[in-house]
């Protein structure tokens, strides 16, 4: 491996040195909290900055203005844009030089107090935070196509989260969509990522995947094969303006990497052996925290999050659950049939209110199929009870501390029971820890 990307990848680990460039926190979201832990996430980043590029010490300060209201970031979008990434929930301006982001406050203060900043909201501002630093300072960024800057901001961010970061849910969540969209027929192909730009896709799971990839090329690039990431940049700064940088980008890549078809396997198989976390984000936001999973979901929203292992025939899905004081809290315990080309979930929902409901997903709609009522509530709110869902043949059946709770026989055919599992939450803070599945 040539000794400047050693050098980098070992600066990735370095404290953070005297003479940071100042950060300006501008926009309407004013908890101190969450202020003082954005500043923070980007100490363990400048080093991965300087020694991608040059060192900088004379810095303007580094402008991200941070909104909780969803209207005031399209505003900035449209006004900047034209609203190109109203879906993005954050980008960075060439012609002002500044970053604007949307981190929407969660729904139960207490969240925000133990986690400030969740993995994805963390990604976010190291992401936007490089663009900013490598146009005022890396020669090649002016010549670099948009899978290169979009990766290494990714692969930045990755590297400030720790060693640890593929076991946390959001870089986890990457790997899996990979693999799974290769598996699926749905993968970007490389011929195209190196030749296209779908940074402001409006389709997500295209823009998704779009960010994801490219991530993953550049941490293959680097860590795998660092001579051909470093003739690369070189020819990058080449460039003398971005029109050629989209033109020339796969060129540059067949040259210094291979035709992207051939080299599509190679690193397809690497990724393969990567070693990652179970879960896999799909809706909210969640973290890990040691053996705690914790989710929110923004107001009116659901969220879910699904375990990589598959469940075939009868199963039995258990763990703790702990919901927010909100009258519409939910649990919800996850099931069924989830790819890239069709949805077909089924979960159990265990409210705060003493409902417990059965629900069917249909065409992106919860549609409920049965529910009970306890008195009081089976599931208080802000304390851990023992859920259990029973799956046998198409019988789903729900207890909370070993008693029933709910029974239902599904008669939808079309209703999944074999796939994936995992949780979600519906308008409010969740949290679950020892869970387990088992099959007879």
């Amino acid at each position: 491996m040539r000794s400047w990307v050693v050098a980098w990848l070992a600066a990735l680990a370095l404290p953070l040195l005297a003479g940071d460039p100042e950060v300006d926190l501008q926009g309407s979201h004013s908890d101190p909290r969450f202020r003082k832990a954005a500043v923070e996430a980007l100490k363990p980043a400048w080093a991965a900055f300087r020694e991608l590029g040059a060192e900088a010490d004379d810095d303007d300060p580094y402008v991200l203005h941070v909104y909780d209201l969803r209207d005031e970031y399209l505003k900035a979008d449209r006004d900047l844009n034209g609203g190109r990434f109203a879906n993005n929930g954050g980008f960075f301006s060439i012609d002002t030089g500044e970053a604007h982001l949307l981190m929407a406050p969660r729904v139960e203060p207490a969240f925000t107090a133990r986690v400030p900043l969740t993995e994805r909201m963390r990604t976010l501002i190291v992401h936007e935070t490089s663009h900013m630093f490598w146009r005022r300072h890396v020669a090649w960024a002016n010549g670099a196509p948009q899978w290169a800057l979009e990766g290494m901001a990714e692969y930045c961010a990755e590297r400030a989260a720790g060693s640890d970061a593929l076991r946390g849910v959001y870089f986890a969540t990457a790997v899996h969509s990979i693999r799974r969209a290769a598996a699926s027929g749905r993968l970007l192909p490389l011929e195209d990522l190196v030749a296209i730009d779908l940074s402001a896709q409006a389709d997500a799971f295209l823009r998704d995947l779009y960010y994801r990839e490219s991530w993953a090329l550049v941490k293959w690039l680097v860590e795998a094969k660092p001579d051909a990431w470093a003739a690369l940049v070189r020819d990058f700064a080449s460039v003398e303006n971005r029109e050629q940088a989209a033109a020339r980008g796969r060129t540059f890549f067949a040259r210094r990497v291979g035709e992207p078809r051939a080299a599509q396997k190679a690193w397809l198989d690497w990724l393969a052996a990567l070693e990652c976390g179970p879960w896999e984000m799909k809706y909210g936001d969640w973290r890990m925290d040691g053996a705690e999973l914790e989710g929110t979901a923004y107001p009116k929203t659901g969220s879910a999050i699904l375990n990589a292992q598959e469940i075939k025939g009868d199963a039995t899905i258990e763990a703790d659950v702990w919901i927010q004081n909100l009258a519409n809290a939910q649990a919800d315990v996850v099931f069924g049939g989830w790819d890239d080309r069709a949805r077909n979930l089924l979960k159990v929902a265990f409210m705060g209110n003493g409902i417990t409901a059965l629900l069917v997903l249909k065409e992106d709609n919860w549609e409920r199929v049965a529910f009970s009522q306890s008195t009081p509530p089976a599931i208080p709110t802000e304390a851990w009870k023992r859920v259990r869902v029973d799956l046998a043949g198409r019988t789903v059946r729900a207890s909370v501390d070993g008693r029933v709770v709910l029974e239902h026989a599904v008669a939808d055919e079309d209703a999944r029971f074999d796939g994936r599992w995992g949780f979600g939450n519906f308008d409010s803070s969740v949290r679950f820890r020892r869970w387990k599945v088992a099959t007879p």
